[in-house]
């Protein structure tokens, strides 16, 4: 699990994420799944650590709807939840490989 926590844009990286504010996670076969269907960018990597801006967020956000077939399943709505909230936060995305 890729646990996803609300970090905003003009913060620095912290050491650890029990600072930050976990809104959720993403498993890895939709993870690569999203990444097939050009959701989540290739260059993100589901095994380390990384970070999406408010930016990017947003753009994931829009993409959603239009490309993705993966998100038919009730459980997988999460992950646009997740894209929500952090919209509604005005904030980017901190993203800590288990």
């Amino acid at each position: 699990m890729l646990d996803l926590y609300l970090l905003d844009d003009s913060l620095p990286k912290p050491n650890r994420p029990i600072e930050l504010n976990h809104i959720g996670g993403i498993e890895e076969k939709l993870f690569l799944q999203l990444q097939a269907e050009g959701i989540i960018e290739p260059w993100f990597d589901y095994y380390r650590d990384f970070r999406w801006g408010s930016e990017i967020v947003n753009r994931m956000l829009l993409k959603l709807p239009q490309k993705s077939a993966a998100l038919q399943s009730p459980k997988q709505t999460n992950f646009i939840a997740i894209l929500q909230k952090a919209v509604a936060a005005k904030s980017g995305l901190m993203a800590y490989a288990d």
